[in-house]
């Protein structure tokens, strides 16, 4: 993997964040291609105990299919995992496996693309405020949420009214490099 460029304030929220003694909910927005899903991979990279990225355009049916394929994997479950009939089952699923880990320092879950797991009817930010509220807001972790559809993730997150309302703790925006940042990037990757 790559080494982090630049992006030390950011990095420095991220692991301010594993040392608190509450549950944190982090949304990370900026353009496309800025670098959100290798920040937050590189700097949680030995606290993620769970990661799901939407699929673009996917069906709700197939988005549940590859909750299952996740739970899989990072259950390292040696039988088929079934996918949730709905959103609110896989959160279930989800509380059930983090629960089952007892684990002893603050973990992370790391859900990517956000706008395109929430499709249209698929209930996800509904389920989401109800496993926030019911579950992960009394547990030492941290929800990571991420999108690169900015107006989106604030209209439908930053300014819930439902069950996320006020439930972010932490919003970073994250910026195109500057000059200097580039020509490190670049450098790094051997680019003239």
């Amino acid at each position: 993997m790559y080494e982090l460029i630049g992006r030390q304030e950011e990095s420095d929220i991220f692991l301010s964040l594993l040392k608190t003694d509450s549950a944190e909910m982090l949304a990370v927005v900026g353009r496309r291609r800025v670098g959100k899903t290798f920040l937050i991979q590189t700097v949680y990279k030995n606290d993620i105990c769970f990661n799901l990225t939407g699929s673009q355009k996917s069906p709700l049916k197939e988005q549940l299919q590859n909750f299952a394929y996740q739970m899989e994997t990072w259950s390292k479950s040696k039988v088929a995992v079934a996918p949730p009939k709905s959103w609110s089952e896989a959160f279930k699923q989800l509380s059930k496996f983090i629960d089952s880990k007892k684990f002893r320092q603050k973990k992370v879950i790391f859900l990517d693309e956000l706008p395109w797991l929430a499709s249209h009817k698929s209930g996800f930010l509904a389920a989401l405020g109800y496993f926030w509220n019911n579950w992960a807001s009394q547990k030492n972790i941290i929800v990571v949420i991420c999108g690169s559809a900015a107006s989106w993730m604030i209209d439908k997150v930053i300014n819930n009214k439902g069950g996320l309302h006020n439930r972010v703790t932490k919003l970073v925006v994250l910026q195109p490099f500057t000059l200097s940042e580039t020509k490190q990037y670049l450098q790094s990757r051997k680019i003239s």
